[in-house]
Formats: C-alpha cells, structure tokens, sequence
C-alpha cells in the first residue's frame, strides 16, 4: 500500500516542478537577446585577436619546442594553425551576421512598442491599391517578421556555437597528439624514436583508416537498422566522441535539434553550402599560411618579376633589428640593420631547440674528470659548446670567411630569445650591397647554406 501511494504521488509531485522549470527556461530565452548581443560582442573580439595568439604560439613551438623539421612537426603545424585562423574568420562571419541581425531585431521589437499595429498597408498614401496588396501577400505583419528574424538569429547563434565546439574538440585532440610525440621524442634516443616512428605510424594509421572505413559501413541504413548490428554501430559512433573531450555532448544537443526540426532536403542544402564555403575558407587561409612561411610568393600577388625564392637577392626585415617588430622572433639569424654604418658587424644567431638533434649528430661531448668542481666542469662545457658552434657555423661575407668568431650566449632583452652573438670586423668591406652568408656542414662535410643576409655598406665619413 505504501508503494502504491508513492508511486501515485510522484506526478503530482514531480510534475508542476518540471512545468515550472519550462516556464522559466521560456522567460528566460524571452530575455536572452541582451546577453546574446554580449556574447556576440564579446565572441567578435575573441575571434580578432585569435589568429594573432595562434601565430605566438606556432613561433613558439617552432623556435622552442620543435625537435625535427618533418612533415609531422614543421608542416603539419603549419597546416593547423592555417585551418584554425580561417576557422576564426568563419566564426567572425557568423557572429558579426547575428549581432547585426539581433541589433537590427531589437530596433524593431522598439517599432512594435510605439506602433503596435506594425504595417498598416492600406494607409500608405505613395503605393497604388495593387501594390499595397501584394506587399501585404509578401511581407506579412511586422510582428510576424521580427518574431522569423528572432528565430534565424537563434539558429546562427547556436550554429556559430556548434562550429566553435567542434574547433576546439580537434584542436585539443591536436595538442594532446603533438605533446605525447613530442615527450616521447625527449624520453627516447634518436635511435629509438626513428624505430618507434617506423613501426608506430603505420599502426596508427592503418587503425585510423580501418576505424573510418567501419564508420562509413556500419553508418548504411541496412546495418545501422538492424536490429542485431544497431548495438555495435552505435557504440562504433560513440567511440568518436572521445575526441572531443568532453564537448561531443553539447555539439550533439545543436546538431540533433536541426536534425529533428528543419526537414530532410532544406537541411541538405543549408548543411552543403555552408561545408563548401567553410572548406573553401579553410583551404585559402591555409595555403596562405603555408606560403608565407615557406618565403614563397602568395598565390594571390600578381607581380610577375617579384620572387622570394633568392634569400641572398631578399631584404627581409627579419634580419635586421631596426626592422623587426621588438616582439617577433628571429627566424635563424639578424644583424643591427639593413645599412651598416659602423665598422664592425653584430650578428646574432638564433639558437632553436630543432638545433640540438643536428648538433648531437655530429659532436660528441667529451667526459670531463670527476676531480673538477661544478663551477669549474660549468666553465668547460661553456667553452666546449661555443666551439662546437663556432666549428659548426662557418661564417663568410661575400666571398671571404671568417676564421672562427668567437661566440658569446646570449638572450635577446625585447622577446627573451636566446642564441648567439658575434661581432665582426667589416672595415674591409666594399661600399654598397654585401651579402653575409652562414654556412653548415652536410651530410657529406661539404658547407650548405643555412642562411643568406643582405645588406648595405655605407661607412660613416
């Protein structure tokens, strides 16, 4: 008996309290509007200073953080950061579209409360009876307009957050992918990080495409509605949300509500065109991108006789520290300027992280003695690593080397980046364009160019 009444209590009881809980959600998406335009303020502000953070970082990893110059950890990145900045001027678009269109909304929710009758088309003096009437079939009450342009404003607000949520579930997985690479490139010897790569990257990808493959099948309606394989399709779907990480769910809320309510073929389309522009916006950012980083000309510049290929016939203000922003970091090398005045040459090069794997390569610490103190055993390593450089980089100006410069460390005080400086006598040096050239040994101990500055000589009189 007591079950009985409990269980014939529970509507009563449960039920007024979801009621209310509806109510209040209805309110307050009735006044949501004012937080919406906040939202879209906000959102337009974050996704302008985005791509100028995304480009922080991809110096970042690349000067500090990159161990090897490969498709994985130079391009890729590249490729990364390009998609995620067009994904940012796709998200601006969207929030820009729905602050005008709520701003434009508001003005007219303000029209209603003056003139609560909307349009009055059999009063307007200018039209004839024929167009005050078509008008009318077309344009319908005011009201019901400002009630469509609400709901549009909704649904690209919920679009905009739907596109957000997914951008930041494959750029988590991404950053989760490349630290777990990268710490296992540290923790094993290059020996064993080129066994590991060998044998682990055809794994992980034959696993990726067979996953894909199993996606597309068990996605066809007669596995998918079976009642026997609808089970494992499922849970085969499921399986992707981990890459999310813990943003699938929300996603899935958006996406199903535009499913269930917007028919089959109108959703087609909208879900079509929006996947063409997006992946054509994607695809322009990212090669733009990759251009600039690989010094060659935009695809997108019409100069014919323009051609950033020759570093030694380029002024790059890279190189150059009256040039460059103080904040930006040196790529591989810079001097004090791009006409030198004063007789001596400061050349400064940089030193990334990429550059202890060619280093290791071909210079072997030597065993210092154990009767050394630590300060003492600190001092000859120091001299030891500023030979090795100075063995490792062989500097030339035009066609003349320099034997040797001495080299000091260094970290630069406007961006804290750390290399080497050297000064260079340049007294000698012919009135006009000079190139500085910095050399390396190869594979096979012949000298290939590692980086090209040129610049004028103009010595003060």
């Amino acid at each position: 008996m007591i079950e009985q009444a409990t269980e014939t209590q529970t509507p009563e009881v449960t039920e007024p309290a979801v009621t209310e809980r509806h109510e209040q959600l209805r309110e307050l998406a009735s006044q949501s509007w004012n937080l919406e335009l906040v939202i879209s303020g906000a959102a337009l502000y974050a996704t302008l200073s985005l791509p100028e953070l995304l480009d922080s970082a991809l110096n970042y990893y690349r000067y500090n953080l990159m161990l090897n110059n490969d498709y994985f950890h130079d391009i890729l990145p590249i490729q990364v950061i390009g998609l995620s900045k067009g994904a940012c001027y796709v998200l601006f678009a969207a929030f820009l579209v729905n602050f005008i269109m709520r701003a434009f909304w508001v003005g007219l929710v303000g029209l209603l409360a003056v003139y609560p009758d909307g349009i009055k088309y059999d009063q307007i003096y200018n039209l004839s009876q024929y167009a005050q009437k078509e008008y009318a079939r077309r344009m319908g009450r005011l009201s019901d307009y400002a009630i469509r342009l609400d709901q549009r404003c909704n649904v690209i607000f919920a679009l905009a957050f739907m596109l957000t949520i997914t951008l930041l579930g494959v750029a988590f997985l991404y950053c989760i992918l490349v630290v777990s690479v990268t710490l296992i490139q540290w923790l094993l010897s290059p020996t064993a990080y080129a066994t590991f790569e060998r044998i682990a990257t055809p794994i992980l990808l034959g696993f990726f495409v067979v996953y894909m493959i199993m996606m597309l099948v068990m996605n066809l309606p007669k596995f998918r509605d079976n009642p026997r394989l609808a089970p494992a399709s499922f849970k085969l779907t499921q399986a992707s949300s981990l890459m999310f990480l813990g943003l699938y769910r929300p996603a899935v809320y958006i996406l199903f509500t535009f499913y269930s309510q917007i028919p089959k073929a109108i959703l087609q389309r909208r879900l079509l065109t929006f996947t063409l522009f997006f992946t054509g916006v994607l695809i322009v950012s990212m090669v733009i991108e990759i251009t600039q980083h690989s010094g060659a000309v935009s695809a997108f510049d019409g100069r014919s006789f323009i051609t950033f290929r020759d570093p030694g016939r380029t002024a790059d203000a890279n190189s150059f520290d009256n040039l460059r922003p103080a904040s930006e970091l040196i790529k591989k090398a810079s001097i004090q300027s791009d006409v030198i005045r004063e007789p001596y040459i400061r050349l400064f090069i940089a030193y990334p992280k990429m550059l202890d794997a060619e280093l290791n390569k071909r210079f072997i610490e030597p065993t210092w003695s154990d009767t050394l103190t630590k300060e003492e055993k600190r001092k000859e390593r120091a001299s030891w690593y500023l030979q090795t450089f100075a063995k490792y980089f062989q500097v030339a100006m035009n066609d003349s080397v320099y034997q040797q410069p001495e080299y000091l460390f260094t970290q630069r005080p406007d961006n804290d980046q750390r290399g080497l400086t050297t000064v260079l006598p340049a007294e000698n040096l012919p009135v006009g364009k000079n190139v500085l050239k910095l050399t390396v040994p190869d594979s096979a101990s012949k000298p290939k160019m590692y980086y090209q500055i040129p610049f004028w000589y103009i010595p003060e009189k």
